[in-house]
């Protein structure tokens, strides 16, 4: 009994060292997808591991990096004996990108048996493929499981998001609405298709749609309706945007009525721009927004009027709408009226502001003027477009006026302030000799700014540059083929390209330190906290972490808002059925924590409702900024990181711009 005893606690011993193993070389992996690192073929060594766990998770990494080079050694995991390995490997062809591996994973589907690994093989033909893949996996599709069929008509989303579009994989797409197992799906292709002529075809199958009792397909049926211009549809997307019981819809609907005769549904924005619901009344006003100036009437303006007066039931964001759709219908008769609603608030003072460049008018100068003058980032730079927005059509002194009025702006090195000021330059509305004349400024103020923080106004800078074909600004331009940021380093290569007709490569992208922004200690953090509380002025959301795929995204998240970075931030972004976001310091939406962090992508992190991601400027340019989903977006996998996932929708709901975060409470 006794040697049995020792046998068995032999065995034990190895099997949790075993284990101890596979742990460390999982670090191992993931620190060399961290630093976007193949180690001289060690990466490649593990996916001939003997552990399947080893293998998958190197798959996983090998779909971060991105190599092309890497897939003459996935494509022998298409085979793998277990399911896990072959789902991965397929993640990996398909994050690659390269259409090379994707007659393999076709000829995967004949054979596969398991089904996760199936729909995973057809999604990553959706990334990957070409028209001809496009054909051959529909043609395919005919015999396969309803489950089966929804992940084709995501794969020819896919492939329409790409561009790659088919009328067979149109036509089989359409052939699946109204079917309770594939319409969620079906509804998507045809949106991201967007074909006029398909949509006139099924026009009876699509307005059925519309009762279907996913908010999902009513959602996304109604943004198709936005690509026709038939009556038909009008009465039934008019009838859901004043009374479906989802809001998420009622908005779609309300996009969607952009291609209907504005005569007809102007009434219906008029009612709905005043909704209990924030997100349709500023979808609404969206909309007026584009059309206001075609259809003006006396009832139009006395609405607005009556709106902005009212502060005791409408939202500052509600009536900085107002005010800007009645500057563009009673241009310079409203600048009094504008100036006396410069307040205190200064999100609603930068609407008013955008307002007074509605008026067109010169008269409003000496106001946006003097508010270049101010502190607020968001108000400054509200200035400075509504300047541009005036002088853009004037002579050549007006628009050098306007030009040393806001050089002087770079001085401040503010992102979001120098982010206008570029913009402006580069509009080609401000006439080139102008432009010319202060080149030597901007070619200055280049200097200062560095990546990670300040990557967008860089490449405003750059594009600026190339615009001008600015010989001068060519030294600059070599040294940033050098920047450690891939964005920025492609921008100038652009440029340089551009301006004197040479090929100049970018020479490395990816710096080695970059994602280096936690401590080894700080790795039990992860184990510590499994979730966080976001106290909110709406409410508190929970998430939930997800570390299994995305590591070092949810240890930043940890790290900061143990040092309460998020404390007092606001929500600065949010799109009606898209996302909310917030994360940044500055609140404009170009701050960030200093540094920047690699995106993680994982077969099992998808963009589901209530799913939270990393905002970036591009791969691996994350830093603080994260946002929530309102509805699934299939179109961010792959290409943002998921950390998390949240329940509580309500909340999410009810935020807007500028409602802030109180604290975020880590749990254990």
């Amino acid at each position: 009994m006794k040697r049995f005893l020792t046998i068995l606690a032999s065995s034990f011993f190895a099997l949790m060292c075993c284990e101890s193993a596979a742990a460390q070389t999982i670090d191992s992996i993931s620190e060399l997808q961290n630093s976007r690192s193949l180690a001289d073929g060690k990466l490649y060594r593990f996916l001939r591991s003997p552990d399947p766990s080893v293998r998958s998770r190197a798959a996983v990494a090998l779909a971060n990096i991105q190599d092309s080079s890497s897939i003459q050694f996935l494509l022998p995991l298409l085979k793998d004996s277990i399911p896990s390995v072959r789902r991965s490997t397929a993640f990996a062809l398909g994050q690659i990108g390269n259409p090379q591996g994707c007659s393999y994973l076709i000829d995967r589907i004949q054979s596969e048996y398991d089904s996760t690994c199936m729909l995973q093989i057809i999604d990553a033909i959706g990334k990957c493929g070409t028209r001809e893949n496009l054909r051959s996996l529909v043609v395919k599709a005919a015999p396969y499981s309803e489950s089966a069929q929804s992940s084709v008509a995501l794969a020819v989303a896919r492939f329409a998001i790409r561009r790659i579009k088919d009328t067979t994989a149109t036509e089989f797409v359409a052939g699946l609405i109204g079917h309770p197992g594939t319409a969620r799906m079906a509804a998507y292709a045809m949106m991201r298709i967007a074909d006029s002529s398909s949509v006139e075809r099924h026009l009876r199958a699509l307005i059925a749609a519309m009762n279907d009792s996913s908010a999902e397909v009513r959602m996304w049926t109604a943004t198709i309706f936005g690509v026709v211009s038939d009556s038909a549809p009008s009465s039934t997307v008019m009838k859901h945007a004043i009374d479906d019981p989802d809001w998420r819809v009622r908005v779609n609907c309300i996009r969607s009525l952009r291609t209907q005769t504005m005569e007809n549904v102007t009434p219906v924005l008029l009612s709905l721009i005043a909704d209990g619901n924030e997100h349709v009344a500023l979808t609404a006003f969206s909309v007026l927004n584009s059309v206001v100036e075609k259809y003006p009437s006396d009832k139009l303006l006395g609405t607005l009027q009556r709106l902005l007066a009212d502060s005791n039931h409408y939202t500052w964001r509600q009536r900085g709408e107002a005010a800007v759709l009645i500057a563009k219908l009673s241009k310079e008769k409203c600048i009094p009226q504008l100036i006396r609603l410069l307040d205190a608030n200064s999100m609603f003072r930068s609407n008013i502001v955008s307002a007074l460049g509605e008026t067109k008018s010169e008269n409003a100068i000496p106001y946006l003027q003097d508010e270049l003058l101010g502190d607020d980032p968001r108000s400054v730079s509200a200035a400075v477009e509504s300047y541009q927005n005036i002088v853009s059509d004037k002579d050549s002194s007006v628009q050098a006026e306007f030009c040393r009025k806001i050089l002087p702006l770079l001085q401040k090195r503010d992102i979001a302030i120098s982010y206008s000021v570029a913009a402006a330059f580069e509009d080609t509305s401000i006439r080139s000799s102008v432009r010319f004349q202060n080149l030597p400024k901007f070619i200055d103020a280049y200097q200062y700014l560095t990546t990670p923080n300040d990557v967008e106004v860089m490449v405003e800078f750059i594009n600026l540059f190339a615009g001008l074909k600015a010989e001068a600004a060519i030294p600059l331009l070599k040294r940033s083929l050098r920047d450690k940021d891939k964005i920025v380093a492609q921008a100038a290569s652009h440029a340089l390209q551009s301006i004197t007709g040479k090929q100049y490569d970018a020479e490395n992208f990816s710096a080695s330190d970059t994602g280096k922004f936690y401590s080894p200690e700080d790795l039990v953090l992860l184990k510590r906290y499994r979730s966080a509380l976001l106290v909110t002025s709406k409410g508190e959301i929970r998430i939930e972490f997800r570390p299994d795929a995305a590591p070092f995204t949810v240890l930043n998240f940890i790290i900061l808002s143990r040092r309460h970075f998020y404390d007092g931030l606001i929500f600065h972004r949010v799109v009606p059925n898209f996302v909310i976001q917030g994360g940044d310091p500055l609140g404009t939406g170009f701050g960030g924590p200093g540094y920047a962090i690699r995106t993680e992508v994982h077969p099992d992190a998808v963009y589901s409702e209530g799913a939270v991601g990393m905002a970036s400027a591009g791969k691996d340019t994350e830093g603080s900024q994260f946002f929530i989903t309102h509805c699934p977006t299939p179109h961010l996998d792959g290409r943002y990181t998921v950390f998390g996932y949240t329940r509580d929708l309500d909340i999410v709901g009810k935020i807007q711009i500028g409602d802030v975060i109180i604290s975020v409470k880590l749990i254990e």
